[in-house]
């Protein structure tokens, strides 16, 4: 997973270089907004990915006879370790636990053998995941082509807007099938196994896009690339013993509820996807009338800086929410410490920025500038969003998730407002990339940690009594 995920990150960013140097500003623009476009749609689509390993992981929960997997050797049985963010440029592991689970695993711990075992004809009435995400996929896909009148003209690279939409609407319907081919591998624990997933998408961008740099027309080649990846999973499944394996895996509820659980997973999963992957998207939307080289400038720099901050913290959800958990009892206090990091890791950060900063951004393409000050600010912006990463794993912690997803709306829609209220565009972008994530990390920190772990006290109570 470890290489994986380094693969993953490099190669993504060896793709935005290409695009800059063989696109200039004058084009990437279209180029970012499109990347953006489909990955927004990838971290949506993974909801099912999320429901897809909780019921997988629930089902063979109630199997007492399922190995404990630990390829990570971390202590923590890693079919309980949740993927919850893939991107071009990294995947984030977090645990979350449902009050059920935890007490199916409590079941499983003092139960492993008698009367208690699920019937197999019982578990057989639970959904398919994989029968179902395509379903799903076509209905999201046909989604995308309908609506493409709407998006289309605003977000679609100029010239492009058939190949964009078809694109587009076809990689939806496959990104469902992803979702649900890594939901049953990280629900059995083949952690090895999505390694190898997610290095062949990464290199099937990587290969497209070195391709495409050659090309008379490279923003079609480049546009090839970015979806690239979604074909993986789809070969993988019918091409491989392992595919067809688990392919035939059931969750452990009927279809009605996986497609209600999988819908609000993807609804929380949308609340961070807006602003974070989906940023270029927002800005497009809102901006739409802005000049290329202008907005090339700016999506890049807002890429860049957050590059070194957001890229750790996203790979160290679990072990946030790990902390936030041991340090339970002492409430906000506990948020003190990773804070005070994340923001002191901004602060130096902004300053190398200031200095650094514009050689850099130079260094990426013709026709790309960016001043220090713009930098750094957006670089501290960037620790804001950190901050909020950090508030959203101690609420987690705390078993809020309701409050978890509401936190991260509230940033996405401040953000919009300012996008939309302030004219300047650059300093509409660094006020919607400070009061947006400030507001909702603050929403985290008041709101969400005054839950209680229900799950825990209920536990603790039955060891108690026992």
């Amino acid at each position: 997973m470890a290489f994986s995920t380094i693969f993953a990150g490099i190669t993504g960013y060896l793709v935005i270089f290409l695009a800059t140097s063989t696109l200039g500003a004058e084009r990437f623009d279209g180029f970012n907004v499109y990347w953006a476009l489909f990955f927004a749609i990838s971290g949506i689509v993974q909801g099912i990915m999320h429901e897809t390993t909780r019921g997988i992981r629930a089902a063979s929960a109630a199997d007492t006879t399922r190995k404990i997997v630990d390829e990570n050797d971390n202590g923590i049985d890693d079919a309980d370790e949740i993927v919850v963010s893939e991107s071009a440029t990294g995947t984030a592991v977090i645990e979350v636990l449902t009050p059920e689970e935890i007490e199916a695993d409590r079941r499983r711990q003092l139960m492993r053998h008698g009367s208690h075992r699920v019937d197999a004809a019982e578990l057989g009435l639970g959904a398919r995941p994989l029968p179902t995400a395509a379903l799903v996929g076509l209905v999201l896909g046909a989604l995308m082509a309908a609506t493409s009148p709407l998006w289309g003209p605003v977000l679609l690279p100029e010239g492009q807007q058939v190949l964009g939409t078809v694109l587009i609407s076809v990689s939806t319907a496959l990104l469902a099938v992803q979702s649900a081919f890594a939901g049953l591998l990280s629900g059995t624990a083949r952690w090895r196994s999505f390694g190898i997933l997610l290095t062949l998408e990464a290199a099937a961008r990587i290969i497209v896009a070195a391709i495409a740099s050659f090309l008379g027309d490279p923003m079609a080649g480049f546009m090839y690339a970015t979806v690239a990846g979604a074909v993986v999973a789809p070969l993988m499944l019918p091409l491989t013993p392992l595919g067809r394996e688990v392919g035939q895996l059931r969750t452990d509820v009927p279809l009605g509820a996986f497609l209600r659980r999988s819908a609000n997973a993807m609804a929380a999963a949308s609340a961070a996807a807006v602003l974070v992957v989906g940023f270029p998207v927002i800005l497009q939307a809102t901006r739409a009338g802005t000049e290329p080289i202008v907005l090339s400038n700016l999506l890049l720099a807002v890429l860049l800086t957050r590059a070194p901050i957001l890229t750790p913290i996203t790979s160290f959800q679990n072990a946030l929410v790990v902390h936030f958990v041991d340090r339970f009892d002492k409430g906000r206090l506990a948020l003190i410490v990773p804070v005070g990091v994340v923001l002191a890791v901004g602060i130096v950060g902004a300053l190398l920025a200031w200095f650094l900063g514009p050689p850099i951004i130079e260094f990426m393409g013709e026709g790309f500038a960016m001043g220090g000050d713009v930098l750094a600010s957006l670089t501290f912006a960037a620790s804001l969003t950190g901050v909020l990463y950090v508030t959203g794993a101690a609420t987690l912690a705390h078993e809020a998730h309701g409050h978890y997803v509401a936190g991260w709306w509230i940033a996405s829609g401040l953000a919009i407002v300012i996008l939309l209220a302030v004219p300047q565009i650059v300093l509409a972008t660094e006020l919607a990339l400070v009061i947006g994530p400030l507001a909702g990390a603050l929403y985290h920190a008041l709101v969400g940690m005054r839950s209680r772990r229900h799950a825990v006290n209920a536990d603790t109570a039955v060891t108690e009594e026992d």
